[in-house]
């Protein structure tokens, strides 16, 4: 079973753990991650999803293996728009944490709490065509392919996809 909870400062060591034993996967995958990555870009990254939360406009939690247990990675919502109600959701896991369906609950967690707790109706993804993971990830929440969104910097073919919130029942994903 997942358990997210709202992203906290004291997440930072957590965080840059999962990222410092993860590089490889994250430099594939992810355009924020670069190779100096540190504890400061930690902090300064969970800093700014604060002061998101607080203006409306992102929502991210850690993900833990247990309740007490340290964060592994980070589910979130961002882009979070009230005047079109759509926002994209993006996640990742310590290498050490995959292949288990950890991904695949918290993005439930996050759905369910996006739908109690903004105004979201759409919420979409974008995920490279090669990354088969993170693709079975969202299509196992009820996200279907919309579109591309052409060739990104590192060669990969940007899939785009999209749910109606109201529309999947997040309750029946194991």
């Amino acid at each position: 079973m997942s358990n997210i909870r709202p992203l906290e400062l004291t997440d930072a060591p957590a965080l840059f753990a999962a990222v410092n034993s993860s590089r490889d996967a994250l430099r594939r995958w992810l355009d924020w991650y670069h190779d100096k990555y540190d504890l400061a870009d930690a902090e300064s990254w969970i800093r700014h999803t604060l002061a998101a939360r607080c203006e409306g406009t992102e929502f991210h939690f850690a993900i833990c293996e247990s309740k007490n247990a340290p964060a592994v990675g980070v589910v979130g919502l961002e882009q979070v728009s009230a005047s079109d109600a759509r926002a994209m959701i993006g996640y990742w896991l310590a290498t050490s944490a995959t292949g288990r369906g950890l991904a695949k609950r918290a993005v439930a967690d996050a759905l369910r709490w996006a739908r109690a707790e903004v105004s979201v109706k759409t919420v979409w993804a974008g995920v490279a065509e090669d990354n088969a993971a993170s693709r079975r990830v969202v299509e196992a929440n009820g996200f279907r392919v919309a579109g591309t969104r052409g060739i990104d910097e590192r060669g990969d073919t940007l899939l785009l996809y999209e749910m109606a919130l109201a529309a999947v029942d997040v309750d029946r994903v194991v």
